[in-house]
């Protein structure tokens, strides 16, 4: 494993030269490892599956398992098993999902392809985007096996990532997963994905400012551990992806490379912190999380999670923006801790929307909230700080019109009949996500100021979808 002790340096390395590194961090002192060994994105990358299959073991001569969606078998047979036969590989198919069926990665599905899965199989070969990369490091980390992850796809940021974001029961959640012993981009595969699977990906991309505002954001005021080296790894990225982002939609090979590149220092951004996804996933991934819960429990339409994250980006900067234009120094205590709805009143709440289902947002509620007793004084701490606080987090924010104006350039979801969601849906997910998912956000600073819910129409009004 390469060693680095010098940021810039560190910094100015591509995804390859990433790759099976440690960085011992002048900003934090902890070690920043990234231990997948082989990391590349380019053209015609299929011929280099014999050598990456025997670097990572000279005992491997059965046949390799190729993990795929139903959904497009008859690409994946055109564009990847036939190619790789030709190239000497015996191939056994482990074909997910159902044709006419959304596949989801849950972990039923995960556990029963597992079980199932041939002992004779000693290493397996993911072909897909998101949920197939998730589903096959969740099958390969049950069995003990290596795993090459093959994007067809840039779709999303969590190729490079050791977690996946699996669904147990009605609750996405992410899971500490075996890295990969590969990751593969080609781009002869990503310019023939559909073109709202790309836009999808520079949605996932653009969440990165939200998140980072989010996560210093806890760290101010709830104390968790900060870096701000995940979020210097994706700048360069960053303004490459918005200058050319209509090149991107119209699938431009020179800048499919780019996305790729992007898309794997942004995975790498949470592998360095040992899988914890922050510096990629904030209020903005609350939001499309839950609405994967409506599309569970509501039967309300499910999109690519790129795409949703992309439009939540701009409702939740645009929350940002109107916070920081709020004077919340003066906002009144005794009106604060009046407005504050007991835990009796939540579960009450969560019973009345949610059903049964309610049990889920008590758990996440009773794990963030600020005793009754110690409220005054937390608040307090706030509004005393709320300058430095806004000085320290603005650095990170994008404005929601940038945002808006790369997904609009790109042929992406910037509105809410583009995710199939009414304002009174989208309104749920911004006052209830919060209550969904463990992570301190924007969201729930909005309900602990007691300015949540009034000022939610006021929110989306602001980011215009």
């Amino acid at each position: 494993m390469q060693e680095f002790f010098d940021l810039d340096t560190y910094l100015s390395l591509d995804p390859s030269q990433l790759a099976d590194s440690v960085l011992h961090c002048p900003e934090c002192g902890r070690d920043h490892n990234i231990p997948i060994k082989n990391v590349i994105s380019g053209s015609g990358l299929l011929q280099l599956f014999p050598s990456l299959i025997k670097d990572i073991s000279e005992n491997i001569t059965e046949v390799v398992g190729v993990v795929y969606d139903r959904q497009i078998e008859d690409k994946i047979k055109r564009r990847v098993i036939q190619p790789l036969h030709e190239l000497g590989l015996s191939l056994v198919r482990v074909p997910l999902g159902q044709k006419g069926e959304i596949l989801d990665a849950s972990t039923a599905i995960g556990d029963e392809a597992a079980a199932s899965l041939p002992d004779s199989v000693p290493l397996l070969i993911s072909a897909g985007s998101g949920v197939i990369s998730d589903l096959t490091k969740w099958i390969a980390t049950q069995r003990k096996i290596p795993y090459i992850l093959l994007g067809t796809a840039a779709s999303m940021n969590a190729y490079t990532s050791i977690t996946g974001s699996m669904s147990v029961g009605d609750v996405k959640t992410s899971k500490w997963l075996d890295p990969a012993s590969a990751v593969l981009l080609d781009t002869d595969l990503l310019v023939s994905a559909p073109p709202q699977m790309t836009c999808a990906g520079i949605g996932d991309l653009l969440a990165r400012n939200v998140a980072n505002a989010d996560w210093k954001l806890a760290s101010l005021i709830r104390g968790v551990y900060f870096c701000s080296v995940p979020y210097q790894m994706m700048a360069p990225y960053q303004q490459s992806l918005l200058s050319g982002a209509s090149a991107l939609g119209s699938h431009d090979p020179r800048q499919m490379k780019n996305l790729a590149d992007a898309i794997l220092v942004s995975g790498y951004s949470m592998t360095v912190l040992n899988g914890e996804t922050s510096p990629s996933s904030g209020a903005e991934h609350i939001l499309s999380h839950f609405f994967d819960f409506q599309h569970h429990i509501f039967g309300l339409p499910k999109n690519l999670h790129g795409t949703q994250v992309g439009l939540a980006s701009i409702i939740t900067s645009a929350a940002y923006e109107l916070l920081r234009e709020l004077d919340i120094t003066q906002l009144d205590i005794d009106e604060i801790e009046q407005r504050r709805l007991s835990e009796v009143a939540i579960k009450f709440d969560h019973r009345r929307v949610f059903g049964e289902h309610g049990v889920l947002f008590d758990k996440v509620v009773n794990q963030k909230r600020i005793p009754d007793v110690e409220f005054r004084k937390y608040i307090v701490g706030i509004l005393n700080n709320w300058n430095r606080i806004l000085d320290d987090i603005s650095p990170y924010l994008l404005p929601s019109e940038t945002i808006r104006r790369a997904l609009e350039e790109a042929g992406g979801a910037t509105k809410l009949v583009d995710i199939h969601r009414t304002e009174e849906e989208v309104i749920q997910a911004l006052l209830y996500g919060s209550h969904y998912r463990p992570r301190y956000t924007i969201l729930d600073l909005f309900w602990e100021l007691g300015l949540f819910p009034d000022i939610v129409p006021e929110i989306l009004k602001r980011a215009q979808v």
